[in-house]
């Protein structure tokens, strides 16, 4: 199955194709946060370098959050479109489901601001307050982003590692793919967003 992965929801963006049985990743690095700006320049790049014809994609698989607002925003229209003109099941992956399979740990945190916190499992991400969070994560080792690190100095800062996430995300959507009883779940039209903060109202 060949099936393209796009996650611009971090403090870095992840490309990656299994195009007939080999792996083609690449880890996007910005220092400012404006990687999500180059994403479709990045994906035709790695298929034209690697001769990757995108008409011949099975499926799309995308990071749908939490994370930054702007880069789920610009992963998931990308995603979208190309699902669409493609005629392609559009797979969505959360944020916690990738990292805690990448980092094989149980508990993912990070910062929604506002003294709340996104907690996360591999099965489930939800919205808590501060002084609810020591019932959630007692015993455990946490995986934070950088902002949550600072507040429980004992978890494992995901951002300061560059692990390659995309191979991750594959392995995650053929399971799910494979796994579900109603392909049709995988309609881009359904796929919703997992925002980290609602977007400012002007």
């Amino acid at each position: 199955m060949n099936i393209l992965a796009i996650c611009s929801a971090l403090n870095n963006s992840y490309l990656a194709i299994k195009y007939n049985d080999k792996l083609f990743d690449e880890i996007i690095f910005s220092d400012e946060n404006y990687h999500s700006l180059y994403l479709i320049s990045k994906i035709k790049e790695l298929c034209e370098s690697n001769s990757i014809d995108l008409k011949k994609l099975d499926a799309i698989t995308v990071n749908c959050g939490p994370g930054s607002f702007t880069g789920i925003r610009v992963a998931m229209s990308v995603a979208k479109v190309m699902a669409g003109e493609l005629n392609l099941p559009l797979i969505g992956l959360n944020t916690a489901e990738i990292l805690l399979n990448a980092f094989d740990k149980e508990i993912l945190l990070m910062d929604a601001r506002r003294d709340m916190f996104f907690v996360g499992t591999k099965e489930n991400i939800e919205l808590i307050f501060k002084d609810k969070i020591q019932d959630k994560i007692k015993n455990k080792t946490l995986l934070c982003d950088k902002n949550s690190s600072k507040i429980f100095p004992d978890s494992i800062c995901f951002e300061d590692e560059n692990k390659k996430l995309g191979e991750i995300m594959i392995k995650l959507a053929l399971e799910k793919y494979n796994n579900s009883q109603d392909k049709n779940e995988f309609n881009y039209l359904k796929l919703e967003a997992n925002y980290i903060q609602t977007p400012p109202v002007f």
